[in-house]
This record gives C-alpha cells, structure tokens and sequence, in this order.
C-alpha cells in the first residue's frame, strides 16, 4: 500500500490501493463504517473516448479524513468495494453522482445506496446546477484544487504522485461539503425536495440503456409510418451492435446515416452502399444487416412520433414571458434555475397542459401551479 505525503494539518494520507492484498487489507475498515453507520466520500476516474461503456479505471474512497485510490484494473476480485457500496448502512457521497454511479453500475452491477449528492445540493441552494467540484470546494471552503491532472490519461500505468494527489483531492472534501450543505436544505426547509429529486438516482434504467429502447434518443416526427418503424428498428440494431463491440454507436452508424436509411428504405446491399453512409470497409457487413432489418420490416397502426409545428412569434413571446416567470421562482425560492425546469419542459406544459416533470412532486407546488396559473393569465 503506497502511501503519499501528508494533505494537510491533520496528516490526511492518500493511499494507493494496488493488489488484491491491499484491498483485503482495508475490508476491515469498511464493514467497521457498516457497524457504526459511517459515511464514505466516492469518486471515480474513467475513459470512455473509444468505448460504448466507461472504462472504470479508479475508485476514490474518503473514509475518516484518509483517501483511499483504488486501482481497479490492477485488481481481480473487487466484491469488497461492491459490498461496501451497496451497504445501506453506509452513506455514499459523491458529487455530481450520476456520471459515478452509470459507471460502477455498468462496470461493478452494483447500485450505490444511499447517497448524498453536493452538486444537486449546491443547486438546491441557488448554486449553478452544473457547478463543478472544484469551483463548489472553492466557494464554500476557500480551498483551490490544482487543475494538473485534468485532462490525464487514467488507463496508463503506473500512476504519478501527482495523479493519486489529484484523484485524492475529489473525495478529501466532500465530508465538508455534505455538512454544509446538509445544515443549508435543513435551515431552508429543503430536505424533503432534495431526497425527492434523488430518488430519481436510483432508477437503474437512467444509466443502462436496453437497445429496444434506443429510438427514444431520436425524433422522427417529420418521417411516414413506415419510414418511422424503419427508424426505430435500425436504432435497435445500431444500438445492439455498439454494445456487443463495445464502441460509441456513431462508430457503428452516425444518427443522420439512420435517417438516410430510414427514409431511403434500400432493398439491396448495392442501394444501400450506394447511399455513401457506410464506412469503406464496415459497409460490407453493415449493409446487409441493415437491408435484411428493412426487408423484414413489421409496421405498427400507431405513429411512434408525433410531428410538431414550430411555435408561431406569439406562442413563443408566451413561452418566454413563462421562462421569466421560471427565473423569478428560482430567485424567489433561491434554487438553481435548471434544477427548477428548463425551456423544453415549458414548452411541453403551455404545448399539452400538462408536464409529468412540473406538476408532480415537490416541484408542483412552487413551480408548476404557478406556471399553469401565468398561462391562464396569458390566455386570458
């Protein structure tokens, strides 16, 4: 177990877990944060430029003050980090936790639970919803991170001092940052809010994306019915093929090549080359697949998507005057203003009187009422 310098005046170490051995070594220490109701700092480090998956390259834990970097890819056996993140007797904190938690969902098939997120935290707090670990360390702690290790590689080998420093650095302040964040939803009356909206967290299918799903990525409103289920079947296909190699599915196909295919419907490999939206040497195999999958094609009564009309200049001065009603409840109620709602949720409400995101739960009554309320006025 590589241990680094001293962090600060409570000698913090950073320490780098990178066998099998070392990990056995701390298991004791987090079953102890299970008995005792303890609380872990996580973070991850991963690469996902060439793959569809996130590569998982190193978990950060911050348990008592200590760092812990653990360099997966250098270990076989990692049941103890899954038994500690599923150990609903430990909280896990993150910041900005979906990003973390797709990647160890995918990777380890674990769901972390329960959390604490400091960046939907800051937001509930007027903070930008999108405000980054560092710049929050920065506003609440005074503390500037160095920025060195930014754009690192994390699938190389070995790791620098300065590497493990940088990953350390992610978890050594959450603690703090919960803390203030925690006493801030309680003193506002916020709590509730912020465990309502991480709920949502949990949903497994927000970060597993099962390719029969795929088309629900795309619009194809403007396309006929056949061209419709055209689109939505090679979505799948595209999809399943990006999964089974591991490869972005712009790799396997780019959205606009869907859409040509679609809307051309090619009966044979050479109008489907012909079309130029395969690669040189991938069209040899890709092209019969898609022809075979529009060959086979099986088309539904219903319209997958509906086709919708650009709003006129006077529903769009209507859209906006509700935007700044948006903006004055986020000032009003000192919450982020994206965390609130955004322009496609308030366009879907003044579009169908209606929005699953607006009129339910915590956001209904400080958001969506007030909006059906300005519409009315708008309308009258």
């Amino acid at each position: 177990m590589r241990a680094s310098a001293k962090i600060d005046e409570k000698r913090c170490m950073n320490y780098l877990i990178e066998d099998q051995d070392q990990l056995k070594e701390i298991e004791p220490l987090f079953k102890e944060l299970g008995e005792r109701g303890g609380e872990v700092a996580v973070d991850t480090e991963f690469f996902r430029e060439k793959t569809y998956r996130a590569k998982l390259c190193l978990m950060q834990l911050g348990i008592d003050g200590d760092q812990y970097c653990v360099d997966v890819l250098a270990i076989d056996d990692l049941q103890p980090l899954k038994d500690l993140l599923v150990d609903e007797r430990v909280l896990k904190l993150f910041h900005a936790a979906r990003q973390d938690m797709e990647v160890i969902l995918q990777t380890l098939e674990v769901m972390p639970k329960p959390i604490f997120d400091t960046q939907l935290a800051a937001a509930f707090g007027g903070l930008d919803m999108q405000i980054g670990y560092s710049a929050l360390v920065q506003d609440r702690l005074d503390i500037e991170l160095p920025k060195s290790q930014a754009r690192t590689d994390w699938t190389r080998r070995p790791l620098s001092t300065e590497q493990v420093q940088y990953a350390a650095d992610d978890v050594a302040h959450l603690a703090q940052l919960r803390e203030l964040a925690l006493q801030d939803l309680n003193d506002n009356g916020k709590f509730d809010w912020f465990e309502q909206e991480l709920a949502d967290y949990y949903d497994a299918s927000k970060y597993l994306l099962e390719p029969a799903l795929a088309f629900q990525r795309l619009s194809g409103g403007g396309l006929k019915i056949k061209q419709q289920y055209a689109l939505k079947a090679l979505a799948e296909w595209r999809e399943a093929q990006a999964q089974k190699r591991d490869i972005p599915r712009s790799w396997v196909l780019k959205d606009d090549a869907l859409f040509d295919l679609a809307c051309r419907m090619p009966r044979t490999d050479e109008e489907a080359l012909s079309l130029g939206v395969f690669g040189r040497k991938s069209g040899r195999y890709l092209a019969p697949q898609a022809v075979q999958i529009i060959n086979e094609l099986e088309v539904g009564d219903e319209v997958i998507w509906t086709k919708v009309d650009p709003l006129t200049k006077q529903q769009k001065k209507t859209v906006s005057n509700l935007m700044r009603k948006l903006s004055e409840l986020a000032k009003q109620h000192h919450v982020a203003q994206g965390l609130l709602g955004t322009r496609k949720d308030v366009e879907g409400l003044y579009r169908h009187g209606q929005s699953e995101k607006l009129l339910e739960g915590w956001r209904a009554e400080i958001v969506g009422q007030p909006l059906l309320k300005a519409l009315e006025a708008e309308q009258a």
